[in-house]
Parts: C-alpha cells; structure tokens; sequence
C-alpha cells in the first residue's frame, strides 16, 4: 500500500470512528499535538483551532452540548503525499435554537507518521452562524 492510500485509509477510520461516536479510536488516530480548527464564528461555539488531545476533548464536548450532527457524508477523498482533502455534505441541528442548516464541506487532513496532525474545517459559517441565531 503506497502513502497516499495508507493516508486515505486513516482518514476513513476517522469518518467511521465519528459515525460510531467512538472517541476513543478518533483519539487513537491522532497525534499528541494534533491542530483541530473549524473557521472562527462569533455564533458557533465550537468555531477556532484546539490543539492536542485535551483540545480536541474540548472541541468534542462543546459539540455535543451545542449541535447534533444528522448527517456527515464523505464524497471524495483527494490526496497527496501527507494530507487528504475530503469533500462532502453535512447537516446539523442548532440545539439552542433547534435549527437545522446543511452545508457541503472541505475536511483537509494532514498526516504525519500515520497520525493525524492536523484536521481543519471548512463549511458555510454564514448559514451555521444564522442557525445558532
């Protein structure tokens, strides 16, 4: 198996392990110093960049309390040497307001011997922020 579909395997194991809301196998696919971010929303809690374990944990547990995720469909996997790029659609529920919005996303994943480094988020805050609203 060359790099760039050991990569794609990794980044699969993370998408199951969330459907599965398995936290311990996402821990185990991370790095120490793992870098999670979604784009910054004065309306989403959970918008920034968290790093490590304990960030991420932090990440996790915001989620839970502000969104539920009802779908989170991975389409592609694009990849190169020590990232993946997954394009895909997702809707969520807003818990404060009970607002569901839908958006499609870019996921671009970095991957430093076979952990991942780096996840960064990328989605239409605009319609996310009008449903924490």
């Amino acid at each position: 198996m060359n790099e760039n579909t050991a990569n794609i395997v990794i980044v699969k194991q993370l998408y199951s392990a969330f459907m599965k809301k398995d936290i311990p196998a996402i821990l185990g696919l991370l790095s120490d110093d793992v870098e999670w971010g979604e784009p910054e929303n004065p309306y989403n809690p959970a918008g920034g960049t968290r790093t490590g374990h304990a960030g991420f944990m932090e990440w996790i547990n915001i989620g839970k309390e502000a969104e539920d995720i009802l779908v989170l469909e991975p389409k592609q996997f694009l990849t190169d040497d020590d990232s993946v790029a997954v394009t895909g659609y997702m809707k969520c529920l807003a818990k404060p307001t009970g607002k569901v919005y839908e958006s499609d996303f870019v996921h671009v994943v970095k991957i430093k011997d076979h952990k991942i480094q780096k996840f960064q988020e990328f989605f239409d805050t605009y319609i996310a922020g009008e449903a924490f609203r």
